[in-house]
């Protein structure tokens, strides 16, 4: 019987991310196995290309693929060839990755199938700076993509350059752009571009820098639009779905010691970090002697996937114990990894930056939740505050929109956390 995940897969670019993920494969892990080029692994997870006989062989071999799956797997990706509306590539604007999503498939599944069903169209992805978002982003627009053949809409960071191309996608991408960042196109001439095709919207982080403006009238005058939005706070528009991304998975205090190594390898944090490190010091592999040192740095910096990737940056020089125990403010001082031209950010910078956004009510919570070791409950918050309770509960939920704060529900009551790495930053200020 095959798998009830790998049933759902309807194309061959979802089927091959897919098997890769299952087997913990990065696609440069997948390239090296099967000797094929990291960007023809890319360009075949994307759709942008169409396997040949030997090449899926190759990557059967290499993913050990036997029987009915091997034969399914090369079947699909001899009858994958397809083509999107508008004469486009649906997944050029997608910004693409060369490392496997670790520990979201729950949340991409629930937004692939919200999209994708109808219920709901248009999502709202928010949490803390580094955890993910624009990422996540990414791998719903590619398996949508791959899933439907709807060209990606993607509004952000490095998509400018294709707003040139002199094609009907080129001048659509363009004049959206233009739309949705000042409102500078009118709405009858973007929705007259897109008619009723169906299409993926993605903007990526406008939301922090401005207001963006019309998509509840592209959603109104354009029914085969799908919109998912990816920014630090949550967008409010009438019938989104709010997806808040925690950061991964960490592990629990008390089982450092004893836990088996393989139990230890398979939480989304510990996974996200020994594949850096294994980046950093090719054929590193985790041994009992360094197993506490990881679940600790992993807690530490709450599972964070920049942080965690800024950490193992660090591992060419220092121990992992020497990590594990590197003093909170020298975590903060951790440089990310460069994302784009521009000054590189530092951790603390960029946990920093979620809390200068807020206006006063919410900063002044989140200063009094530091003054306390403990995790506090709503009504002792609202009681440490001097403020009625309803109002400490609306403004709770702005702030754990934002991941600043988590709750955890304990029976009858409601526990408020904050991440460790803010803990850290409130009180170095």
């Amino acid at each position: 019987m095959v798998h009830s995940a790998e049933a759902e897969t309807s194309s061959f670019p979802e089927l091959l991310r897919f098997k890769r993920v299952q087997a913990g494969l990065t696609q440069r892990t997948l390239a090296d196995l099967s000797t094929i080029s990291p960007r023809t692994i890319r360009a075949l997870e994307s759709g942008r290309a169409n396997a040949r006989i030997q090449t899926l062989r190759l990557l059967a071999d290499a993913l050990r693929l036997e029987g009915l799956p091997r034969e399914l797997f090369v079947k699909a990706g001899l009858g994958s060839q397809r083509q999107g509306p508008i004469g486009v590539d649906p997944c050029l604007t997608v910004p693409s990755s060369v490392n496997a999503l670790l520990g979201r498939e729950v949340e991409v599944r629930a937004m692939v199938g919200a999209l994708e069903s109808d219920h709901r169209r248009m999502i709202s992805i928010s949490g803390l700076p580094g955890v993910g978002k624009s990422r996540v982003a990414a791998e719903v627009a590619a398996r949508l993509s791959s899933r439907r053949g709807w060209p990606v809409l993607w509004i952000g960071a490095g998509t400018a350059a294709l707003d040139g191309h002199g094609t009907a996608f080129g001048s659509l991408l363009k004049s959206l752009r233009l739309f949705v960042e000042s409102g500078a196109e009118d709405v009858s001439t973007v929705c007259r571009l897109i008619g009723r095709h169906e299409v993926l919207l993605v903007l990526d982080g406008l939301a922090d820098a401005r207001s963006p403006v019309g998509v509840e009238e592209l959603l109104a005058y354009c029914p085969g639009i799908r919109v998912v939005s990816a920014s630090r706070a949550p967008w409010h528009v009438a019938g989104v779905q709010g997806t808040v991304i925690s950061p991964l998975a960490t592990p629990g205090a008390d089982g450092d010691a004893t836990s088996p190594l393989d139990e230890l390898t398979c939480v989304p944090s510990v996974r996200l970090l020994l594949d850096r490190l294994s980046e950093v010091r090719p054929g590193f592999a985790l041994g009992r002697g360094d197993a506490g040192a990881v679940a600790r740095l992993c807690r530490r910096l709450d599972g964070l996937p920049v942080a965690l990737e800024a950490a193992a940056a660090r591992f060419r020089v220092l121990s992992l114990r020497q990590l594990a125990d590197t003093p909170a403010p020298d975590l903060l001082d951790l440089p990310t990894p460069t994302r784009s031209a521009g000054v590189p950010e530092t951790v603390g910078g960029l946990i920093r930056s979620g809390f200068e956004h807020l206006d006063v009510a919410h900063r002044a919570i989140l200063q009094e939740l530091v003054r306390f070791d403990r995790a506090l409950t709503v009504s002792e918050a609202a009681d440490a505050l001097h403020r009625p309770l309803h109002q400490v509960v609306d403004e709770l939920s702005t702030l754990m929109g934002r991941g600043l704060v988590r709750a955890s529900h304990e029976e009858a009551e409601t526990r408020l956390h904050l991440p460790n790495l803010l803990r850290a930053a409130l009180t170095r200020q």
